[in-house]
């Protein structure tokens, strides 16, 4: 299990503490494109021998071109990272497709996506937990006094509406789905249909989005009380048009990779624990 050197190639917070768990667990572990001073893909091609683990970030990428870096002063491009890659190394990675998905399959590298059901459900736990974050950052009353509708009934959406019920919070889910609406209600929300939101959202302090689709229409933000946020949690094309809330007002707060700003050390730790579960299978 630790005869294979592990090469964290970019991320966030998530990353760093992914480090530190697998050497804390005695792997071999370098990184590259962690730190500012990562600036030379030399230095990555020494790194990665012939059966290196390269472990890259969640989103692999962003643009479909460059590997997803935010702590580095430069980028390294998908195209650049495969010449540095072979069919005995293993690349580990979150939401791979496109371009990189393409590459590993005409290249036969052996990858595994660790965002799968087991991982968006954990991380659906630490999105709501940053999602409370941000309300807490965003409110000046008790945190039970206030009114709140959640839009969509998803994971993230469910994990959040439990969270908020736990604490007293008086929450409204606009689902499309009955069934989901009847679970809400089951739960201890109130439930409505989406279309209702136009009519009802002049009740909420916050309304939290997680339908990446414009669901959130102007009648509904023109209708919102004076001092009403917005959390969108979630994904492009989002859930409503930002410019549109900012005209009447409304603040929007767009809180994407919310484990990697606020739990990163945990969800480091999951992925490290799902690259050690898959390396301890693969002896």
């Amino acid at each position: 299990m630790k005869t294979r050197n592990i090469v964290i190639v970019g991320g966030d917070k998530r990353q760093k503490y992914l480090m530190e768990y697998l050497v804390e667990k005695g792997f071999d572990v370098n990184s590259y494109g962690l730190f500012d001073w990562d600036d030379d893909t030399d230095k990555l091609k020494g790194m990665i021998g012939e059966d290196t683990v390269v472990i890259l970030p969640l989103p692999a990428t962003r643009n479909d071109k460059t590997i997803f870096m935010p702590f580095s002063k430069k980028e390294i491009s998908i195209d650049r990272l495969f010449s540095f890659l072979g069919k005995k190394n293993l690349v580990f990675g979150g939401i791979i497709k496109g371009e990189l998905l393409s590459r590993l399959r005409e290249s036969e590298t052996s990858y595994v996506d660790y965002y799968d059901q087991a991982f968006i459900e954990k991380n659906a736990v630490l999105t709501a937990f940053g999602a409370l974050k941000i309300i807490l950052e965003h409110i000046d009353f008790a945190l039970p006094l206030g009114k709140y509708a959640v839009t969509g009934y998803g994971r993230v959406a469910k994990e959040t509406v439990a969270l908020l019920k736990s604490l007293s919070c008086d929450v409204t889910v606009f689902a499309r789905n009955p069934s989901q609406r009847e679970d809400a209600i089951i739960k201890g929300c109130n439930a409505e249909p989406l279309t209702s939101l136009s009519r009802l959202s002049g009740k909420f302090d916050i309304v939290i989005n997680t339908i990446p689709v414009n669901v959130i229409h102007e009648e509904s933000i023109a209708n919102m009380r004076n001092g009403c946020k917005i959390i969108e949690l979630a994904s492009a094309p989002f859930g409503l048009d930002f410019d549109l809330a900012r005209k009447h007002g409304i603040d929007v707060v767009k809180a994407l990779g919310l484990p990697g700003k606020y739990t990163p050390k945990t969800a480091g730790e999951i992925i490290g624990k799902k690259l050690q579960d898959i390396l301890q299978r693969e002896e």
